[in-house]
């Protein structure tokens, strides 16, 4: 048997054939990759934007019943200022009623304290009176 010996043509030509066919495979190959991540990729997308329409929705749900609450809270706050000014117009009607109350009591104080002290200055004076009386009538029978 005789052994065939290539040339360095012919290995050129076998690698070059080989290499072709390598790319045509790896070409192959690179299009089915591209076109499962370019599936992907639309999935991937399809995916997002529903979960992305999920989220707004949510926050739109969120802030609603934040705000409704913050207008409940709102409500609440001119509730109590509401009471407050009415707390704050009886406690000043109440002040103005006490003020007064007061100064009656102290004109009335007043007039019993000066008819208290007219009492004992009108019984000193009739005590004068009896005592001028008595040395008039002591006078008399004294003779």
């Amino acid at each position: 048997m005789e052994e065939e010996v290539l040339g360095k043509k012919d290995l050129e030509e076998i690698f070059t054939g080989f290499e072709k066919r390598q790319d045509e495979k790896l070409k192959g190959l690179e299009d089915r990759i591209d076109q499962k991540i370019t599936g992907l990729e639309v999935r991937m997308d399809q995916k997002m934007t529903g979960l992305e329409v999920r989220v707004i929705d949510q926050f739109h749900i969120i802030s609603e019943r934040l705000m409704d609450q913050i207008k409940l809270l709102a409500e609440g706050h001119d509730g109590v200022i509401d009471r407050l000014n009415g707390i704050d117009k009886r406690f000043d009607h109440m002040e103005k009623e006490n003020e007064r109350q007061h100064l009656e009591t102290r004109a009335l104080v007043k007039l019993s304290f000066s008819e208290l002290d007219r009492r004992p200055t009108d019984l000193e004076s009739q005590m004068k009176q009896m005592q001028e009386w008595r040395k008039q009538v002591d006078s008399r029978f004294a003779i």
